[in-house]
């Protein structure tokens, strides 16, 4: 069914579930902004979608984005460009993009501009290496969604795929700016989102299980990874235990082969060599069968090194 704006949709949905104005609005607005919407007068912000969406179990930011929004040909064409560019990791064409798009007026707002900053985030910091610089761009494109946006305050909304990707973009900022704590609180923050949205939920509100499932493995990847680096190998080991059972259990081995040599690791640090030799294999078995080439060979190079007693064991 056609809607002549959200708000009939809106009014819909609240009569289906027997819910007044007030009813819908408590926590998350006034009853008068909902009848304002309602009534056509006024359009929901990202955030609001959110938060409704929680009242109804069903992705309105989705149903709002194919049938509410100005999305026109040249949008839909751009990001799918963007996109391209991002999955083959081509900073300088990205960055080409960038100039390209950020002028056009489809680009001017909502989850198009978000794709402009991150993108924008992203080149500012792997070309310039100007992480701080990376990070205003990654403010500016989360604040889109979710005005209000702090980082002690990262669980108390859901995000888009977009806005996601922009948190764990601070994040990485973060670390890169030796900020450990911050860069952590905010990768704990994410996940926890995830847990309770998507990954852990009966009814996970997003039509993304795809993108979410990469997003949390990397995340659990990158927990462990900087715990390690810091010494902390208790908490480090529960995320990567984590992110093993998960990427077993999805059947998503995107990061398993990075998860299993980073437990290898923390084994051999326990002094466990012989367990560690088993997870060793396994990681090395991975990366045999996924031709990740430029891995094999700094393994080969370095680990004898590095990790003398799992050679002795191979022996």
């Amino acid at each position: 069914m056609r809607y002549e704006h959200f708000g009939n949709l809106l009014q819909e949905l609240r009569l289906k579930y027997n819910m007044s104005r007030e009813t819908l609005a408590e926590n998350i607005c006034t009853a008068k902004q909902i009848y304002r919407i309602e009534k056509g007068e006024s359009e929901p912000s990202i955030s609001l979608l959110h938060q409704l969406s929680f009242k109804f179990n069903l992705d309105l930011s989705e149903y709002y984005k194919m049938y509410f929004t100005t999305n026109t040909i040249t949008g839909f064409e751009g990001v799918k460009s963007i996109n391209a560019a991002l999955e083959a990791r081509d900073m300088p064409l990205l960055k080409s993009m960038i100039e390209t798009y950020e002028i056009l007026e489809d680009f001017k707002k909502g989850e198009n501009l978000q794709h402009i900053y991150y993108c924008k985030a992203l080149c500012t910091a792997l070309l310039d290496t100007d992480y701080t610089l990376s990070l205003e761009y990654c403010y500016e494109g989360i604040k889109i969604e979710c005005p209000g946006f702090s980082i002690d305050k990262i669980t108390e909304n859901m995000y888009s795929n977009v806005g996601i990707t922009l948190i764990s973009c601070i994040s990485n900022n973060y670390f890169a700016l030796d900020q450990f704590d911050i860069g952590l609180k905010v990768l704990a923050g994410l996940l926890s989102v995830l847990e309770t949205y998507a990954i852990n939920s009966i009814y996970p509100l997003f039509n993304s299980l795809q993108f979410t499932q990469k997003i949390y493995q990397g995340l659990l990847y990158n927990m462990g990874f900087y715990l390690y680096e810091h010494g902390e190998y208790k908490d480090a080991i529960i995320n990567v235990e984590k992110g093993i059972t998960f990427s077993l259990k999805e059947n998503n081995f995107r990061y398993l082969p990075g998860l299993l040599f980073m437990k290898f690791k923390l084994l051999y640090h326990d002094e466990k060599y012989d367990e560690a030799l088993e997870y060793y294999k396994q990681a090395l078995s991975l990366y045999k069968i996924t031709n990740n080439e430029s891995v094999l060979n700094e393994l080969d190079s370095t680990a004898k090194n590095d990790f003398p007693e799992i050679f002795k064991r191979m022996n």
